[in-house]
């Protein structure tokens, strides 16, 4: 990949601006006390009324219910908001990373991908070692930090939202490496085909290590 390039999106004031937003949620971990409690009693809701439960519980329950879901997303709004706010102020760039499949679901477009966040971002070639470092582990590995590796692996593709997780420093030389799940398959045809014909690798905005996102303007 263009490493000009990819230097050149880190200093974008755009770019920027535009994913310090979609890296804030989470970054306060008091937006997910209102956020669990405002999915819960969406849920209960939906069973509610889709049970027909409504006379049992009572109208009044209900409506009460419904109130604390609004002021539930209301205040996930305002904490995200805030993160937001003091997110900007403290990122001066946004940390562009090459990343590359490693495992996946055709069927489902979603992949394990690793990327790093330090000095070896660039480096693609890098990146491609760790993954045929991956490849190579056996099965049946007795070694402790191959084992772990696997179990970062496993078919699992389910959570394409989840917070990335540290690939062990001692299989990566002391250079932190993160995995975290990808839907690919939101991308376009032509950005799938884009990232294929690049050895399977892309770039994240990586802003927050455990939270990156896919850079979007790279297929532009």
């Amino acid at each position: 990949m263009d490493t000009a390039q990819l230097s050149k999106f880190e200093h974008d004031s755009t770019i920027i601006e535009k994913y310090v937003k979609s890296s804030a949620f989470g970054r306060n971990k008091v937006v997910y006390v209102p956020f669990v409690i405002g999915i819960g009693l969406l849920c209960f809701l939906a069973l509610a009324i889709f049970g027909g439960l409504i006379e049992t519980i009572g109208i009044g329950v209900i409506t009460v219910l419904s109130a604390i879901v609004v002021v539930c997303f209301i205040l996930v709004a305002v904490i995200n908001r805030s993160a937001g706010k003091k997110l900007s102020q403290e990122t001066q760039m946004a940390p562009v990373c090459i990343a590359k499949k490693v495992y996946g679901n055709d069927r489902q477009n979603i992949y394990y991908c690793i990327y790093s966040t330090g000095e070896k971002r660039h480096d693609g070639v890098f990146i491609d070692t760790i993954a045929e470092k991956i490849f190579a582990i056996s099965g049946n590995t007795n070694d402790k930090t191959e084992r772990d590796l696997l179990e970062l692996f496993k078919i699992d593709f389910a959570n394409p939202g989840e917070f990335a997780k540290k690939l062990p420093l001692a299989f990566t030389n002391g250079v932190e490496v993160w995995r975290r799940q990808f839907a690919l398959g939101a991308l376009s045809k032509e950005a799938q085909r884009q990232i294929e014909g690049n050895a399977r690798q892309f770039a994240v905005v990586a802003i927050r290590s455990e939270n990156p996102r896919i850079l979007t303007e790279q297929f532009s």
